[in-house]
């Protein structure tokens, strides 16, 4: 019996992509909900013959957790071959990375690490989804060893990126790891020697021991995901970072006095 029902797709319904969050779906539904209300267009039916029921119901599931992941497991099973599947989580992850790049351009790091790790729960085998989620769990300081291996992972794929090496630099410099991320910073430069972010933090470290976290500009350019692209990409050689969304704690390296005698303690 349970053949012959038809199959609704919730998201086609709100009008959202799978990849979308829980405010998108919310925005969509408080939109829907003023057109095709029943005080709005009477008891005969919806507007444009969009039943209101199916919208409180389409809400209602992908607003939970549990079943939007129950719901998403049944719409992959419905939906095509297993090649059409793969190529759909493929146009899925992309989108996915689209709306991370564009959060990130407004430094909302917080809403790209949830884009981005969309982006790999449908294709893992992209590296910029996995070097780019790492640099934005650093940015926000938090899950810094899942930081560190999603940025591992992705040089693993992409060893010749100079801008992957350049993220793990960062997220070292996060974890106040100052030593391990200037040599990702010199393995970053061996590969692309004008790295603009790279020779930046370098000289940095070098002339005050400091390292001082990159944001991209709000004027980037759109990166190929395929070759790497992403964050440290937008930015150009004479483009000045914006600043990062949240206080940035300064990562200071130790030096001795003046006069060679390390302080005393206390």
């Amino acid at each position: 019996m349970e053949q012959n029902v038809k199959f609704i797709d919730y998201y086609e319904v709100l009008g959202v992509w799978p990849t979308a969050d829980g405010d998108a779906i919310k925005k969509a539904y408080f939109k829907l909900a003023k057109l095709h209300h029943p005080d709005v267009v009477g008891e005969s039916g919806g507007k444009d013959g969009i039943d209101f029921k199916l919208i409180n119901e389409a809400f209602a599931v992908l607003s939970d957790p549990v079943q939007r992941r129950a719901f998403d497991e049944k719409l992959k099973r419905k939906t095509g071959t297993p090649a059409e599947r793969r190529e759909a989580d493929k146009r899925s992850a992309q989108l996915s990375y689209d709306q991370a790049r564009a959060a990130m351009r407004a430094n909302r790091y917080d809403k790209a690490a949830v884009l981005l790790k969309a982006a790999i729960k449908y294709d893992d085998s992209n590296p910029s989804y996995l070097s780019w989620y790492g640099f934005s769990l650093g940015v926000l300081r938090t899950q810094l060893h899942d930081a560190r291996d999603a940025c591992k992972k992705a040089l693993e794929m992409e060893f010749y990126n100079a801008d992957f090496h350049a993220n793990l630099g960062f997220v070292y410099m996060q974890a106040g790891l100052a030593k391990t991320a200037m040599e990702c910073f010199e393995e970053a430069l061996k590969w692309d020697p004008d790295h603009p972010v790279a020779l930046r933090y370098i000289k940095g470290g070098k002339d005050s021991g400091k390292g001082v976290p990159m944001s991209p500009g709000r004027d980037a350019a759109k990166p190929k995901p395929s070759s790497g692209g992403g964050l440290f990409g937008f930015l150009k050689k004479n483009d000045k970072p914006a600043k990062p969304s949240g206080p940035v704690k300064k990562v200071a390296l130790r030096s001795r006095p003046a006069n060679g005698k390390p302080p005393r303690k206390g």
